[in-house]
């Protein structure tokens, strides 16, 4: 298992607005030179709509993997790479954007193929911001159910479930603490979409139904996805 630092930047002002290609190709560039990264995943909204319906996602969001806890918390506080790449970054600071940030741990289901890694994809990135009435009764039942479904998706590359860990950080924006988030990664937009209208949506959708009690339902965002290697 890994450590994954999340970075979500959403514009409520104007969720229209996007990155251009030199915007997003100087982040990766950062991102790259980070002490300790495993990998990273850029992300950048799909414009495809899905059955969940959930609304545009995020301009823009991050995620940086390290093999330790420690690892990730010494690039977010003071000194850190990226407390000091992104900590006052104008891209990251711009009229109407709230970014958000969380470490969590990465349990992962289906890894990644490690040939042509630099490559891009399309994620649907799910997030729980709720409670679960019982937190142990939650993991115990999804982590043994839900991704093994996942799996049946055709033609996915990647399945990824993180959970929360207390950890620390000297970032300036606002630190979430949401109950779980899941990440799975398919060639292309095309590719999700025919995923999701499968025959393995009404599995999950079943199984679902079986989830113990949790408050705060589920959101769902389509990105573009690209695959940041050191």
């Amino acid at each position: 298992m890994t450590f994954s630092y999340f970075l979500t930047a959403p514009n409520p002002s104007d969720p229209t607005l996007r990155l251009d290609s030199g915007q997003i190709s100087q982040l990766a560039n950062t991102v790259r030179m980070t002490p300790g990264l495993v990998r990273a995943e850029l992300y950048t909204p799909a414009e495809v709509q899905t059955y969940h319906r959930d609304g545009s996602g995020p301009m823009l969001a991050l995620r940086l993997e390290f093999a330790t806890l420690p690892e990730l918390e010494s690039q977010v506080c003071r000194g850190g790479f990226l407390y000091r790449e992104f900590g006052a970054s104008t891209l990251l600071a711009q009229p109407g954007m709230r970014v958000n940030h969380q470490a969590m741990l990465t349990r992962n289901f289906h890894r990644l193929n490690p040939v042509g890694l630099e490559t891009e994809l399309c994620s649907y990135l799910v997030h729980y911001p709720g409670a679960a009435e019982n937190l142990n009764d939650w993991l115990g039942y999804y982590l043994r159910h839900h991704p093994q479904i996942m799996r049946e998706y055709p033609s996915v590359c990647q399945i990824n479930v993180f959970t929360r860990v207390d950890w620390y950080d000297d970032m300036p924006w606002e630190r979430v603490d949401y109950m779980q988030r899941n990440m799975l990664s398919f060639p292309s937009a095309e590719a999700l979409l025919a995923a999701l209208g499968s025959p393995v949506r009404d599995k999950m959708r079943a199984d679902s139904a079986s989830f113990p009690a949790f408050s705060g339902g589920a959101i769902h965002y389509p990105m573009l996805t690209r695959v940041i290697t050191p």
